[in-house]
């Protein structure tokens, strides 16, 4: 299936799982100026922790809803994250990606540099699975920083 010239992925019920914790986690998204992004994170527990993105009016204060996810499972005293995925709603022109803060976040408490980011839209309450594409840490950061 593609979208855009990109080819979309199918997904299994784990991911499906993901995608729709982030859907409903979008819904509490504190948003002053941005667009409102949902995420979730499937912790090393095998129990999966939603997270939205906060803004603040001030710069660097916010936080994004890939860092919110991957903190509420360390909350639960998770180290490491095994999935992510990341909803935002098809009315924004931008792609559903992580930015490159989050993209180091995740390979900080990432199983491995193999594990998958599900990205997405959803309208009108459903994920439009037509959207979905996914990619390894790897692919999206070939060159995190490390010690």
């Amino acid at each position: 299936m593609t979208h855009q010239g990109i080819t979309m992925a199918k997904t299994n019920k784990k991911e499906n799982e993901l995608l729709n914790t982030a859907l409903k986690t979008m819904n509490n998204a504190y948003v002053l100026w941005g667009f409102k992004v949902g995420a979730a994170v499937l912790a090393e527990d095998g129990k999966t922790y939603g997270g939205c993105n906060v803004e603040s009016w001030v710069s660097g204060l916010g936080i994004c809803a890939e860092r919110c996810a991957i903190n509420h499972a360390i909350l639960h005293g998770n180290r490491k994250i095994k999935m992510v995925a990341l909803v935002m709603h098809a009315d924004t022109n931008k792609e559903p990606r992580p930015c490159g803060a989050c993209l180091q976040y995740i390979y900080d408490f990432a199983e491995n540099p193999k594990i998958k980011i599900l990205m997405a839209k959803a309208k009108n309450g459903r994920i439009l699975f037509e959207t979905v594409e996914v990619k390894s840490i790897k692919e999206l950061l070939p060159f995190p920083f490390r010690k």
